[in-house]
């Protein structure tokens, strides 16, 4: 006798009670996905003999038994199937007798590759991952494209050990359909074992969308170096999947790019320490700036050339924000901007400034630069300020509510931007923000130190690594870090309510600018020297004052001390194979990661370093195919060395900075 259409329904409905209770003990956050509305009509076709079918738009999915087509579709994902690569940055190598006490990353790398004996191959590595996928094989990540009914995610989690279980839909109207058939109960459950995540990126309708906050998560909060192959489920196909697909595909370098380095972070550190003992002004941004205020933020591209007259003649209607390098080519055109952004923290930033710019026009102008910057900088400028970068280990030894600027990097072009958007102007115009350049020869303005031959900066031609659309149409040529730049300001504008860009540049297409011609545009004028006053106004030395910098100071260096003996005994055993391994440098993972759910800046410090070590190793590890036991020794030598670093950096500031002042 076959149950009846009611019998399966009742059945569905007792299914949705109990994943809905699962989601309150193993994943409360999901709550949000049951309770919003989505764009997408979907739900359950129940035949009257039981049969069932996800529904959407009025148009059945699968037009058979969707577990007989998750079994089908398992079955042939183990013998063929998609996967990306995660590749690492290539090994470069070096005297080690040249390497400063803080080049540990580049040290170690290049140790890394001597014990392998090798470098990253993604051939090699493609071959060795396209055979069969073995039952009970551990994954470091699994994307599944497409939820729909979820009967796969159980077939799969029984056949694979996956650490990171990552699944794209498109609108909450699917998951919730799932409710009534998947066994989130099992799934949840799963992923909540065994260091194991499930991550759910679900309720885009924009795929442009979707991939940015996939490339964002993973860059951000998984251990991405798991991710250095990555198969893919394909489960629902069509429009919207396949384009998800290309926009993540084209960002995913992205992911490793944001990573940093351990010596970097300790700069940050060292150098935040020796602003603050500075004492300079700190962006507060509490008043922002009338609501008919105008910028211009002025980058170093070749197209700034065609602008600088107009730049002259309207400096009085607009406060000028120049960025970098373009300060030599407006110091050679007579022009002198309201503020001079900088954001690297190198000496190279004051090498650069020197040969730029005569000393008595710098000095006459105020600067903005982010916490990290190179301390000697402040001495070029009679003003010199300071504001925080967003997501960085010397920010966060600062009280919380002064704010971060996000999208503030990689280039100085993104952090005036960000500083322009955060000071509250609503119409801002950009020059010579190229983000590439037509000819690769001439890759600047003139006046900019890159094309001063004889000078360490001196570069004859760019890359042509890729080729993007003008912004007044044609093409334009790209490198990898102007590519990453255009996408941040790309990401912070989608971000930016009410704010108003307008693009003057011969260059790239950015999009959420306006493409404006120099002749059309029509500047009102407003009260450019009460903007000042106001903007002055956002700078303050309050927290000076504030014991959280101390705190925040001493927990670093605890932190620093409990690692230390959490990696002398998470190194102590004998590493039995790769599994073993990997849960090893997932287990260090957690431990940074635990320590910044509870406010430690050792997170930040450690992050991009660790993921770049553990993702060359695991790379290099499943490219030979076997373990190498000095590997595991080194990494052990590399968080050792960086606690020991740490510690002779916050040592010396807390003994100074306790003492009453």
């Amino acid at each position: 006798m076959i149950p009846d259409k009611q019998f399966h329904i009742q059945l569905m409905r007792r299914r949705k009670d109990k994943n809905l209770i699962a989601i309150q003990k193993y994943a409360p956050h999901f709550m949000h996905l049951v309770e919003q509305k989505g764009k997408v009509p979907a739900g359950i076709y129940v035949g009257n003999s039981g049969e069932i079918d996800l529904v959407i738009e009025g148009q059945r999915v699968y037009r058979m038994d969707p577990r007989k087509v998750a079994q089908v579709q398992v079955e042939a994902f183990k013998r063929e199937r998609e996967a990306f690569y995660l590749v690492p940055s290539k090994i470069t190598l070096y005297d080690e007798n040249q390497l400063t006490k803080d080049a540990i990353d580049s040290l170690y790398r290049m140790k890394l590759g001597q014990v392998f004996g090798t470098t990253p191959n993604p051939d090699k590595l493609k071959e060795l991952t396209s055979g069969e996928l073995k039952e009970g094989q551990r994954l470091g990540a699994l994307i599944s494209v497409g939820l729909g009914l979820g009967y796969h995610l159980e077939l799969l989690i029984d056949t694979y050990d996956i650490k990171y279980l990552i699944i794209i839909e498109r609108d909450p109207e699917i998951f919730k359909a799932s409710l009534y058939t998947a066994n989130w109960e099992k799934i949840l459950s799963y992923c909540a074992s065994n260091e194991r995540s499930l991550f759910l990126f679900v309720g885009y309708d924009d795929a442009e969308e979707l991939s940015r906050q996939m490339v964002y998560q993973m860059g951000y909060v998984f251990n991405t170096p798991l991710l250095y192959y990555t198969p893919i489920f394909l489960h629902l196909f069509g429009p919207f999947y396949e384009k998800v697909g290309k926009l993540f595909t084209d960002r995913i370098n992205e992911v490793s790019t944001g990573w940093g380095f351990f010596q970097d972070e300790l700069w940050s550190l060292e150098y935040t320490l020796e602003n603050i003992k500075r004492e300079l002004p700190l962006f507060y941004g509490t008043k922002p700036v009338p609501s008919d205020a105008v910028a211009f933020v002025v980058g170093a591209g070749p197209s700034l050339e065609y602008a600088l007259d107009f730049i002259k003649q309207n400096q009085h209607k607009a406060v000028i924000f120049s960025c970098g390098s373009a300060i030599g080519t407006l110091y050679q055109e007579g022009i002198k901007p309201d503020f001079h952004v900088e954001i690297e923290r190198t000496k190279q930033t004051y090498d650069a400034l020197v040969i730029s710019a005569d000393p008595d026009y710098l000095r006459t102008i105020p600067a903005l630069y982010n916490n990290p910057m190179y301390p000697q900088v402040a001495e070029l400028f009679d003003d010199p300020r300071m504001w925080l970068k967003g997501n960085d280990t010397g920010a966060s030894l600062f009280p919380p509510h002064i704010p971060r600027l996000n999208y503030s990097n990689p280039t100085v072009v993104n952090g005036g931007l960000s500083l322009a958007v955060n000071m509250g102007f609503r119409e801002i115009y950009l020059f010579g923000t190229d983000m590439g350049y037509k000819d690769p020869k001439k890759h600047h303005a003139r006046g900019n130190v890159a094309l001063k031959e004889g000078t360490e900066f001196y570069k004859e031609k760019e890359s042509q690594e890729y080729e993007l659309e003008g912004n007044f149409g044609g093409t334009v040529y790209s490198n990898w870090l102007l590519v990453w730049a255009r996408s941040m300001i790309q990401d912070l504008l989608k971000s930016a309510k009410g704010v108003r860009v307008y693009n003057t540049s011969d260059g790239a297409k950015i999009e959420f600018t306006k493409p404006i011609r120099i002749d059309q545009i029509n500047l009102r004028g407003f009260k450019k020297s009460e903007t000042l006053k106001l903007i002055d106004r956002n700078f303050s030395k309050d927290y000076l004052m504030d014991p959280f910098i101390t705190q925040k100071a001493v927990e670093l260096l605890e932190s620093a001390k409990e690692l230390e003996l959490f990696v002398k005994g998470l190194f102590s055993r004998q590493i039995r194979d790769t599994r073993d391994m990997m849960d090893t440098m997932n287990s260090l993972y957690v431990f940074l990661y635990n320590k910044a759910v509870q406010g430690s800046g050792l997170f930040n410090m450690l992050r991009g370093g660790w993921m770049g070590l553990e993702h060359l190793c695991l790379f290099l590890t499943h490219q030979e195919g076997k373990l190498f036991q000095p590997a595991m020794d080194l990494l052990r030598d590399y968080l050792l060395s960086a606690v020991r670093l740490l510690e002779e950096t916050l040592e010396p500031f807390l003994t100074v900075w306790m003492k009453p002042r």
